[in-house]
């Protein structure tokens, strides 16, 4: 499935990972509880499309079963 596909959890899970993945890479930290749980406010969706456009995902690859 593509990143357009993912359900709202599977996307929420992605855009934790992308956030972590960005303030280790422009901040050189961990993201704090809270910015993980407002992680969908944080990163948008537009973002993740963009970063992610093009990858296949399988149902193993966030481990998040809907």
């Amino acid at each position: 499935m593509t990143v357009k596909e993912l359900t709202q959890a599977q996307l929420l899970a992605l855009k934790q990972a992308y956030l972590m993945e960005r303030l280790d890479r422009e901040e050189n930290r961990c993201p704090s509880w809270g910015e993980l749980a407002d992680a969908d406010e944080l990163v948008s969706d537009e973002e993740v499309f963009s970063e992610y456009e093009g990858v296949m995902f399988s149902e193993d690859d966030l481990l998040i079963n809907d």
